[in-house]
């Protein structure tokens, strides 16, 4: 058989074609074009959807009852009013801006979220190319990309938001030490302050800051500044979450975190610790292969004396520990939580990409591709059984009057609540049927139960006064 020769057309247009491969920015629009894929469906893919829906009522309620970001509120309050001890909503804020023109859609969020975690990743490699060569820089951005954040970057969540508020935050500020342009200092104290607002878990990387300040080739003067800046971040950090927070705490006893002291939080995190694990060595990369990298980029970092990533690990690694154990089981058993750290696991597996033989090198980073791409695929489409939900509001709209509160009897999430588009209180099964509890529920106001037809097979001995496709409506007053 006669081998198979490119014509001259075909050898002339691959010659065009391999520089893009090699571009990290090809790669990010690849990527950022891929993930637009059902980028306006509504929060009904299995991976989170309950906080999906959270963040999107108070995005929601910022548009439709009051813009005060101080007061982030929820429309799950069960018998509290709503008002919630939360993350400053800047990405429901930034939602909320987009409704003015155009009015309120579910998937503004998404979007908003993939095209700034895009973005962040270009400057990621910026980042890291300020002190590493250009092939440690493109893997550890592929990586990045590749991993947890390819499916939680266009999620209506605020996780992978933060952090990329708090990369673009870290560019300025080792720019800075570099140039010691004093508006790239402020511009990072401004992003700090929003990424951690954003969402708590960023602070840890602050930590990181300790290399530039322990430095001996930068003046005092710049380290005396970075710290000043740092300690802006975190007083804005502390009264929001501990001051005000604690405020909203005291006056509306609604929280959305639950922190642990340092006695509840090791107790509560102990029987989780495999849990725990498998966020690392799964969750981070969404691949084994991509953990094995990270192992390898430690090794590879010690044989080469490559000193600066295991530096950043030893100085960020306990602080992430500290924050992991302090939550209890929250770390264990939201896989997200882990996205603050997979920037710093990214960095030390592209390290070990970078000493792989160019035979093998391409065949691992198709591997890990297709490995998280096929864990994380799920994400991209809704299933036929969970489309229900979209006719919650209209099927609930037609028997009960809007702006009533209802009792919504499925699950104490507040998924059904949010596509019901109501206030109300979200109860479990158990509790449904539970006569002294749903007595505690009508003393708080509420008169219509709505009950979910999947979620019961028993159903509570209430007046029944409508029925829907999906739904039962019953009335608690009723006698």
């Amino acid at each position: 058989m006669k081998p198979i020769l490119l014509s001259n057309t075909s050898y002339t247009t691959a010659k065009k074609i391999i520089p893009y491969l090699k571009s990290i920015r090809f790669w990010l629009a690849f990527f950022f074009v891929i993930r637009l894929v059902g980028i306006t469906n509504p929060p009904l893919e299995k991976g989170h959807d309950w906080r999906q829906c959270l963040t999107n009522m108070m995005s929601r309620n910022l548009y439709e009852v009051d813009n005060n970001p101080m007061y982030p509120r929820v429309d799950n309050g069960g018998k509290h009013n709503g008002i919630i001890a939360s993350e400053f909503p800047v990405f429901n804020y930034m939602v909320y801006l987009v409704s003015i023109p155009f009015g309120y859609a579910h998937w503004y969020g998404r979007l908003i979220n993939l095209i700034l975690s895009t973005i962040a990743s270009w400057y990621f490699y910026k980042l890291l190319k300020l002190y590493f060569d250009e092939s440690i820089a493109f893997n550890a951005t592929m990586l990045l990309t590749l991993s947890i954040w390819f499916g939680f970057s266009r999620k209506s969540m605020p996780d992978t938001f933060s952090m990329s508020l708090m990369i673009l935050a870290f560019y300025q500020v080792f720019k800075f030490t570099k140039t010691n342009t004093w508006w790239r200092l402020a511009l990072y104290g401004l992003l700090a302050a929003t990424s951690i607002l954003a969402k708590l878990p960023a602070l840890f990387s602050l930590s990181i800051l300790l290399l530039p300040c322990l430095s001996k080739n930068i003046a005092y003067l710049p380290k005396a500044s970075i710290v000043l800046a740092s300690i802006c971040v975190f007083s804005i950090m502390y009264w929001w979450y501990f001051v005000w927070g604690g405020y909203l705490l005291k006056t509306w006893e609604y929280q959305l975190f639950f922190p642990k002291n340092y006695k509840e939080g090791p107790k509560e995190f102990l029987p989780y610790i495999d849990k725990a694990f498998e966020q690392f060595y799964f969750s981070a990369f969404q691949s084994f292969a991509g953990f094995g990298m990270f192992l390898l980029g430690l090794f590879y970092c010690f044989k080469n004396k490559i000193w600066l990533p295991l530096q950043i690990l030893l100085v960020s690694f306990p602080v992430f520990v500290i924050f992991i154990v302090m939550s209890g089981n929250v770390f264990a058993i939201h896989s997200y939580y882990i996205i603050p750290f997979v920037p710093v696991m990214a960095l030390i597996a592209g390290a070990g990409l970078r000493y792989l033989p160019a035979k093998i090198y391409p065949w691992i980073l198709v591997l890990i591709s297709l490995e998280s791409l096929a864990n994380q695929h799920n994400d991209f489409f809704i299933k036929d059984s969970e489309k229900f939900k979209m006719n919650l509001e209209a099927e609930i709209n037609r028997h009960i009057p809007k702006g009533e509160k209802v009792a919504m009897a499925g699950t104490t999430g507040p998924q059904y609540l949010y596509f019901a588009h109501r206030r109300g209180w979200g109860l479990s099964p158990e509790q449904t049927l539970d006569t002294a509890y749903m007595n505690f529920v009508q003393t708080k106001g509420y008169r219509y139960l709505i009950v979910v037809k999947q979620e019961l097979n028993s159903q509570p001995g209430y007046k029944l006064v409508g029925e829907e496709r999906d739904i039962f409506i019953y009335d608690m007053s009723a006698k």
